[in-house]
């Protein structure tokens, strides 16, 4: 993407109140950032006195999940989460089209990368348990005051209701756009249905892409923008299948993990591993053989079968492991 100016005016009318201030900053040193499902670039905000280093967030069209972020940020940042600060956001940009959100850039790097780059087994262990540690705080969120506006799955009368949540989606998009191979995971998810006994505040995309460490190791939880109530187990999944893809299998390490933290027994994990992915499977579907189904494009198609092969691959596999299904076409495309 190009900045042009009308664009780095734009961005610096939203950062700065004082009209006459706005002449004296300027913005440089764009930077292309791996994202999964939005744009992400670094850039600085500069005047005579100060240079501040921001994070913007492009959404692939014009949506409310910018003003839904931004609140977000603002709400954990305030519950002493380890957030960004978030400092604006915009729905409909004339410059770039779609919406935006622009955020504190948090110095170090991506934990994924930080805990390959540790040499001794104690560093590993610990940034493991600090990242166990974050998902146990933000579960452990008193939500119901602090988000009221967030859906609440109705437990009490049906305790299915999360996992048909999650579900439904995917299994509507299934059928209008017949994706076959699918069909018979939406019947898995269904007939194994799990049930949920207590609500969560949930990131619904917890992995350690989605977590920055800082020089100093403490961790930085990002893109926030699946928040969702629901059953722990659904991050506790997606985490245990997105850091198992790098080759390690950790679902034993980071289940004991999080019942030593949080005083939870975990159960049935590996139904919320699958349930977890679904969404993730449907787009990879969508790549492959129909953009329409979950609005896909090249850059989200080279993001599955060539950046995170290796991810994609690994869903393939767990999904066999776990229920029998084998993805044809998928698998075809990746191995």
């Amino acid at each position: 993407m190009i900045f042009t100016n009308e664009m780095k005016q734009e961005i610096i009318n939203d950062l700065v109140s004082n009209k006459a201030d706005k002449l004296n900053f300027k913005i440089d040193d764009f930077q292309k950032l791996q994202g999964a499902d939005t744009e992400t670039f670094s850039f600085n905000l500069i005047n005579e006195k100060e240079r501040t280093s921001l994070i913007l967030r492009i959404y692939r069209d014009t949506t409310e999940r910018a003003e839904r972020e931004f609140k977000t940020l603002q709400k954990l940042h305030s519950a002493n989460l380890s957030v960004p600060k978030p400092y604006t956001w915009k729905k409909h940009s004339q410059g770039f089209s779609r919406s935006y959100l622009i955020m504190e850039k948090i110095p170090g790097m991506i934990a994924s990368d930080y805990l390959f780059q540790l040499k001794s087994d104690e560093e590993k262990f610990e940034l493991i348990a600090s990242f166990i540690q974050e998902l146990v705080n933000l579960h452990s969120i008193k939500w119901k005051n602090q988000f009221p506006e967030v859906q609440k799955p109705d437990i009490k009368n049906n305790a299915y209701s999360f996992v048909e949540q999650i579900i439904s989606f995917p299994k509507e998009m299934i059928i209008k756009y017949n994706v076959i191979e699918l069909k018979p995971l939406i019947e898995w998810l269904e007939k194994n249905k799990e049930k949920t006994e207590n609500l969560s505040l949930l990131h619904g995309d917890y992995h350690m892409n989605n977590v920055i460490a800082t020089p100093e190791g403490k961790l930085v939880i990002i893109d926030w923008a699946n928040l969702m109530v629901g059953d722990y187990r659904h991050d506790l999944g997606f985490a245990i299948v997105a850091t198992s893809s790098a080759g390690e299998d950790v679902l034993e390490h980071f289940k004991n993990l999080y019942q030593k933290i949080s005083g939870r027994e975990v159960k049935n994990i590996y139904y919320f591993m699958v349930l977890s992915v679904l969404h993730n499977l449907l787009r990879c579907y969508s790549a492959l053989t129909n953009p329409k189904i979950t609005n896909e494009n090249e850059i989200t198609k080279n993001m599955f079968m060539n950046v995170y092969k290796n991810y994609t691959q690994y869903l393939v596999k767990i999904v066999k492991e776990i229920t029998g299904i084998k993805l044809k076409t998928l698998e075809e495309a990746v191995f």
